[in-house]
């Protein structure tokens, strides 16, 4: 399923960035979490925030959980910032903040940015990183930011963005500490979708007395289904499936963190894998699937990521989705071969797929 939101070259901030970069060589570009741009020569360096932001990469991709190898970056001549607006301001400032710490000296560091969309903000910090920011270009409501790394660059800034953690403590998991940070779904406060779907389903399992041995989370994300699900099935094991490569890692931590790490096991995959990485849950034994997909995904990937459901469900098996768009997931769960109902939980939709016995 690809990724589009905040990395579409042919959006108007990317294309001014390009244009801006258009001449420069390549090799000394850092893409610091935007897509590849338009008309560059050479191959740039390009952090990645997803697993499925490297297919069909052109720039050579480094994972934004690999910390050794984003620490030998540099000096690079320029570094590119497109902000994805929708993972909050403190990612935008971790971005420009690892931008900043590769440059070498009179290196450059870009960012494209909607007015709109913080564009004061950004500009100040960038002032705080390096001392100076212009503002270059103007298209589309777009402004270009321009900052050189001269004599000052002020580290204490910057780690403080790049190290930036949240803690999360829920009553919905009680005893259970998350640790989040900027970049990840919901990284200040467990998500309203998540809370429903967990109440529905503890009533749903006291209920039926149900004791699942393999369970799925689904976009686990920082890891509270799977985790839940650990701590209330305590002879399940869990197979966490997650893309954002640094809720990834969160979630291993977090689930060693609240005593489970045994039993849920988290694998970086664009959707549910062909095979089973983990021998707690294998392929048609899962009894219980927990999902929260992405709200805003497109009809064709939220089809194509239920539909995965299909070869890992035991023959009576339940999943719980909790979505806005009941409509497509319904079909998405039913073309997977299971008999759904829908049930309304506050401003949700909580979809029980039940596959035939």
């Amino acid at each position: 399923m690809p990724v589009t939101e905040g990395l579409r070259e042919d959006d108007p901030g990317c294309v001014l960035l390009g244009r801006a970069l258009a001449g420069v060589d390549a090799e000394g570009l850092l893409l610091v979490h935007c897509g590849d741009l338009p008309g560059l020569r050479g191959r740039a360096v390009r952090l990645i925030l997803d697993v499925r932001e490297a297919v069909g990469a052109r720039a050579r991709t480094i994972r934004a959980d690999d910390a050794g190898a984003i620490a030998t970056l540099g000096p690079m001549r320029h570094a590119a910032v497109w902000p994805r607006a929708h993972l909050g301001k403190d990612f935008s400032f971790a971005c420009l903040a690892i931008g900043a710490r590769a440059l070498g000296p009179d290196g450059v560091l870009w960012c494209c940015v909607r007015k709109s969309k913080g564009a004061e903000s950004l500009a100040d910090f960038m002032v705080a990183l390096l001392g100076n920011v212009d503002t270059v270009g103007r298209d589309s409501g777009y402004r270009l930011l321009r900052s050189v790394r001269e004599s000052v660059f002020d580290e204490a800034v910057a780690r403080e963005a790049i190290e930036l953690r949240h803690t999360i403590v829920d009553e919905a998991l009680p005893g259970v500490i998350l640790q989040s940070a900027p970049g990840v779904f919901s990284r200040r406060a467990l998500d309203d979708g998540t809370r429903a779907l967990l109440e529905h389903v503890a009533a749903w399992s006291v209920t039926t007395q149900v004791q699942p041995n393999a369970v799925i989370d689904l976009c686990a994300g920082l890891g509270p289904l799977g985790i839940w699900a650990a701590r209330r099935f305590p002879e399940a094991c869990v197979l966490a499936v997650e893309s954002n490569v640094v809720a990834a890692r969160l979630a291993t931590d977090n689930a060693a963190g609240a005593g489970v790490g045994a039993r849920l096991h988290v694998v970086l995959h664009d959707g549910l894998p062909a095979t089973s990485p983990f021998a707690g849950v294998q392929l048609g034994g899962v009894d219980l699937a927990l999902v929260n997909p992405p709200t805003h995904a497109a009809q064709d990937e939220l089809l194509a990521l239920l539909g995965g459901l299909r070869p890992w469900m035991a023959p009576g098996g339940s999943a719980f989705a909790v979505v806005s768009r009941p409509g497509v997931s319904t079909r998405g769960l039913e073309a997977a071969g299971a008999s759904v109902s829908e049930h309304r939980v506050g401003g949700y939709s909580i979809l029980h797929a039940v596959w035939p016995g």
